[in-house]
């Protein structure tokens, strides 16, 4: 396996992604702003103390999550950054599985490769590379389940009371990950490996497997309460990426949470904590997230 250190990783990452960095400095000064300080546990908390809520939205109509407790969710989220255990109803399910199959996904994220499931292989072909992910950014607008479950008055609860302010709802997106016979090239390897993410001051993700996930279909991992306790040059360095070991050394095997269920199974997450996902060794795996901010950047490189 290729190694590479991690001032090579920040100029790789540099050198991909600088325009797009100055092109947002000029239209989204705001955002820029955002992404280079959201990373500091101080500049979270103050951002939630000043646009705090005195008096937070109740939400109306039923939810299709009998079964949840909010309070306790959100307790628990602000413990350990991540709650396991919200299951999707059958005919939700359902619905969004037969919606899978029949909608157009992007190869690797990239809008240039788009591809039905039934043409992947032809795609790749062409394309004259495999595609790891598969993604489609507007599954809400395809699926009415997806739309309801962005309106679910339980979500909306959570993540209101998380945040302590009323939060916008800013995309809905559905994957694939496919197994790889090869090592994956660099640029594609940060989301495999553990990093968090800067999306906004404040984000929730729910997220719900729409296949069976085992330790070989591409299982997510989080680390329990990294969310809140950040070493400083997690919180100062550039990357947002850092090794096994170093999360095993300073949070402890037992806070690393590999998540195999069952589909229909979902959990909420804060990604400001460190997670990764894995590739599949055996079978491909489908994802749903519904995503919350405080804000709406409406472009996220």
């Amino acid at each position: 396996m290729t190694t590479i250190s991690l001032s090579q990783k920040l100029l790789l990452k540099l050198q991909r992604r600088l325009l797009d960095f100055l092109d947002l400095a000029i239209k989204k000064p705001d955002y820029i702003f955002m992404f280079c300080f959201s990373r500091i546990h101080f500049v979270r908390y103050f951002i939630q103390f000043i646009l705090k809520e005195k008096t937070l939205l109740k939400y109306q109509g039923n939810s299709v999550f009998e079964d949840i407790e909010v309070n306790y969710i959100v307790d628990t989220l602000k413990k350990d950054g991540i709650y396991l255990g919200i299951k999707l109803p059958e005919n939700i399910l359902k619905e969004i599985i037969d919606c899978s199959k029949k909608i157009t996904y992007f190869g690797n994220a990239n809008l240039q490769f788009s591809f039905k499931l039934i043409d992947k292989q032809k795609e790749e072909k062409k394309q004259g590379k495999e595609f790891i992910t598969g993604y489609n950014f507007d599954i809400a607008a395809l699926c009415p389940a997806v739309k309801k479950l962005e309106n679910d008055p339980k979500l909306w609860s959570i993540a209101t009371k998380y945040f302590e302010k009323k939060p916008v709802n800013v995309i809905s997106k559905i994957w694939w990950t496919f197994p790889q016979e090869k090592e994956v090239e660099e640029r594609a390897k940060g989301f495999f490996n553990f990093h968090y993410d800067l999306e906004d001051y404040w984000c929730l993700k729910f997220m719900f497997y729409l296949t069976n996930v085992d330790i070989y279909s591409g299982p997510h991992v989080f680390v329990k309460s990294s969310h809140k306790r950040k070493k400083l040059n997690h919180q100062f360095s550039l990357l947002r990426e850092t090794d096994d070991n170093d999360i095993i050394s300073y949070y402890g095997s037992e806070n690393v949470l590999t998540i195999c269920e069952q589909a229909g199974v979902g959990f909420v997450e804060d990604p400001f904590g460190f997670h990764k996902g894995t590739i599949p060794i055996q079978r491909d795996r489908l994802l749903l997230e519904v995503k919350f901010t405080l804000h709406n950047y409406e472009t996220i490189p």
